[in-house]
């Protein structure tokens, strides 16, 4: 690939992962996570587009609630540990 290809798509990553993480952590509604990655430069290259957006933020939203309940377990039996 180009550096200017590999520039754009670390670009594009960099701003959808954010935009992402926003929604999965309740700072931003699916509509707002929507538009505002319809509106990142070359999201394309990140596999992201109109057709399956929903389905990567419904994706995302899963796998942060799956990462939130393994850390209130972890820490449950940490204490219990104790």
């Amino acid at each position: 690939m180009s550096k200017v290809k590999n520039m754009a798509w670390d670009n594009a990553e960099k701003q959808s992962d954010k935009i992402i993480n926003e929604y999965c952590i309740g700072n931003i509604d699916i509509d707002t996570a929507k538009k505002q990655l319809a509106d990142v430069d070359n999201i394309d290259l990140c596999g992201i587009d109109e057709h399956n957006v929903d389905e990567v933020l419904d994706l995302a939203k899963e796998e942060h609630g799956q990462i939130q309940l393994y850390k209130m377990e972890y820490l449950r039996w940490w204490q219990e540990k104790r």
